[in-house]
Parts: structure tokens; sequence; C-alpha cells
């Protein structure tokens, strides 16, 4: 199979792999085998930078001869905005569902009673209502709206 790219979508495909690899990054490059297959395309895709004339996002690392996407640190990035907006969202959204979860379970801890209690319609419209108490709290005030208490045991 061939596929044919022209100079504008190769630059895009760049930016898809840089931004993918910014996720695959994070913990480890290339130092997982769950990730090598990722890296190896990447390589494939880098090395004909310059058939595409896009040898100015690539470069080659010295010490380990890998094609790598170059940066420039004095303009920021297309990818790197998305990749920060990206972060910014999935954080607050893991924070609500969370916190929203860690209240139900308290409000059925102190009921009394398991999850079995309520129907599974009724547990979902209660988090749903917790959910959105948060995102409108973070909304408002961010993390300020936001108090954490010790029990008697000293945990949190």
């Amino acid at each position: 199979m061939k596929i044919d790219f022209s100079k504008e979508e190769y630059r895009a495909l760049v930016e898809v792999f840089s931004l993918t690899g910014m996720v695959l990054d994070a913990y480890g490059r290339g130092q997982v085998p769950e990730k090598k297959a990722f890296y190896e395309l990447e390589q494939k895709i880098y090395a004909s930078c310059d058939d595409f004339g896009s040898g100015d996002m690539i470069r080659r690392d010295p010490q380990s001869n890998e094609l790598a996407r170059k940066w420039n640190e004095k303009t920021p990035e297309r990818v790197v905005r998305i990749y920060d907006q990206f972060v910014d969202d999935a954080f607050w959204e893991e924070l609500i569902v969370r916190m929203a979860g860690r209240d139900l379970q308290t409000e059925m801890t102190w009921a009394g009673v398991g999850e079995e209690a309520l129907a599974e319609e009724k547990w979902q419209k209660r988090k749903s209502e917790l959910e959105l108490h948060y995102e409108n709290t973070f909304r408002q005030s961010g993390l300020d709206g936001i108090c954490l208490t010790r029990d008697v045991e000293g945990s949190n």
C-alpha cells in the first residue's frame, strides 16, 4: 500500500506524531515494550522529512541517532497549545469525576448502605448532580472552592 501526502499533509502528520509523542514520552520514551511499535513508526515517518521539504521540523539526536521533532522554544507551537489544553481539561474532568464518586460513596456510607441500595439510574443521577456541582464550583473559583480535611486518624 502506498499513501501519497502533500507537503502540507506531511507537516500535519509530523504535528500529529509530535502530539502523540508528548503522551508517549510522559512515562519513558521507548523504554516500555508496548510503545516500541509507535516509536518505530514515528522514525519511519520522520525519515521522509527531506522528501517533503520538512527538514526544518525534524532533527537527528547525535547520541541515539534517532530522529526527533525540532521545537522552537521562542514560539509556542500549535501542538503544544493543543496538548496543554488537553492536559488541563483532563485534570479538571478527572478531579470532578473522582470527587463526585468519593462524595457519593461517603453519602452511601453515612446512610449505612452500599451501592446496591440505589438503583443504577438513581446512582447515576446523583453522581451527575455532584459532578455538575464540582464543575460549577471549579468554573467559578478553581481550587479555591475546595477545602480538604483530615479524618481522626490523620489521613486524607
